[in-house]
């Protein structure tokens, strides 16, 4: 019996092993002049997987079984964003009009980005991944939901969050600059784009404005972390709703559907494979009819998918809590003002906030297998009912009689960090990768150029309408 549901024991050790080693290694800064940027130990754990593969030291069935466990790992990723939203509804409300508006600024980077995935480097649908947003860790989450980091998307959305990481502050610094010297656009407006992205991604982009701008430095940091603030907010919402529909329609029309349809169709015939579209519309894979007939007849009971749910739930959350305890214990020893020494929070100190988050995960999928079973709706993922139910559990005033849930909630969740809970899902997504490494070779330098022009369109496209609108409203 222990055999059959631990089958996939290798997995999971070799998650926490990598997860254990990328923690210890830490945050490391490298500045050359003006390239600065931080590899994070979520970019470790991908590259010793790439190490693994490449040495053989991983099997082929390993690979394929640490394949779905990232998308449910994602889940306790996308509870803790929406955890981080609740706290700060007022200021969404209190936000002005511009600040509001300036985030469909956000939908420059489609536009500009995947035209030069798909008639420059002829991408598929790592194009989409790609394109949709400037990939940081909750496009992440969202494309890990929705297909799968393991899937052409996942290899377009790594890619980029890859090249954000290693390019994304110099880029940043010299695009702003560049903005400056054209005088188009006022230091607010600027400071509004700068906040689109990661905080390093903001800093950089930051810099020169507040360099040029001194006299003006306050009330342009103040719309830059404001900015920041809602971009975390909506982000997701902007993404599943807006984003990711629009950038699968544009790629549809660039790559003419039904003649892209019936060169696929052709090519998979020539192999003597089936044909498969995309439920959602667009052109996922092409697979044999024996992987077909192999996947229905497979095909697990509703008692088997929870199993697998709740097991990799919770062994992903023991380990992104050692996670977090080697991540605190690092910052607490590194930390030279003796006013602010962060507090080190071993794995017992985090239960609470994992049971919470476990709840709020279990909530999502239940609702959503609810959904998908009683209204027949598969158009929304999953991730969209656990943000939903994060953010009503982390309002201010939520109270069940005189206790305060949504305080209590905020204060436990906030004990665990957002990037040690990405650790252990790039780690399975690392131990997985060896299977598509033909596939980020083949788009290596094509992912790299479109998502640096995803950071053009989404700050030029934020500045635009920052512009505009502070205009219009007398801002400026």
């Amino acid at each position: 019996m222990v055999q059959k549901y631990l089958k996939d024991w290798k997995v999971h050790v070799l998650c926490i092993i990598l997860v254990v080693i990328a923690e210890f290694i830490g945050r490391i800064p490298f500045k050359f002049g003006m390239v600065s940027f931080t590899l994070l130990p979520m970019l470790y754990v991908l590259v010793f997987g790439i190490i693994l593969a490449v040495t053989k030291a991983i099997k082929q069935d390993t690979m394929e079984m640490a394949s779905p466990y990232i998308g449910i790992s994602v889940m306790w990723l996308i509870a803790k964003i929406g955890a981080d939203i609740g706290p700060n509804i007022e200021k969404v409300i209190k936000a002005g009009p511009a600040l509001v508006l300036q985030e469909f600024g956000n939908l420059g980077t489609i536009f500009f980005a995947l035209p030069v995935a798909v008639f420059i480097f002829s991408m598929g649908r790592q194009a989409i991944g790609a394109s949709f947003s400037n990939s940081r860790e909750g496009s992440l989450a969202i494309v890990g939901n929705m297909y799968g980091l393991n899937s052409p998307e996942g290899q377009g959305v790594m890619g980029a969050y890859i090249t954000g990481t290693l390019f994304g502050t110099l880029f940043c610094g010299i695009l702003a600059s560049l903005l400056i010297s054209t005088k188009l656009f006022h230091p607010f407006a600027l400071g509004m784009a700068a906040g689109t992205g990661s905080s390093s991604m903001m800093a950089a982009a930051l810099a020169p404005v507040v360099d040029a701008f001194p006299d003006m430095k306050d009330q342009i940091s103040a719309y830059a972390s404001t900015s920041q603030v809602l971009t975390s907010l909506d982000g997701l919402y902007m993404s599943i709703f807006i984003a990711i529909p629009v950038t699968n329609w544009l790629y549809k029309i660039f790559r003419g559907q039904e003649r892209y349809e019936k060169k696929e169709a052709a090519k998979a015939k020539k192999k003597g494979k089936a044909y498969v579209k995309e439920t959602t519309g667009g052109i996922r894979e092409v697979v044999s009819e024996e992987a077909l007939d192999s996947g229905k007849a497979n095909k697990m009971s509703f008692k088997e998918i929870w199993f697998v749910r709740l097991k990799v739930l919770l062994f992903s959350g023991i380990f992104a809590s050692i996670g977090n305890w080697i991540a605190t214990y690092k910052a607490h020893v590194a930390a030279t003002d003796p006013a602010k020494i962060p507090p080190i929070y071993n794995p017992l100190q985090v239960i609470p906030a994992l049971i919470l988050l476990l709840i709020v995960v279990v909530l999502g999928c239940l609702i959503d297998d609810l959904v998908k079973a009683k209204l027949k709706w598969d158009f929304l993922p999953t991730i969209l009912y656990i943000s939903l139910i994060a953010v009503i559990f982390s309002l201010p005033g939520l109270k069940i009689g005189s206790f305060e849930l949504g305080k209590y909630f905020v204060q436990e969740v906030s004990k665990i960090g957002l990037l040690p809970l990405c650790t252990p899902i790039l780690a399975y997504a690392g131990i997985s990768i060896g299977k598509d490494l033909d596939g980020f070779k083949k788009q290596g330098i094509g992912i790299i150029c479109t998502a640096l022009m995803a950071f053009v369109g989404t700050y030029v496209g934020s500045a635009i309408i920052a512009q505009i609108v502070l205009k219009l409203t007398g801002a400026i």
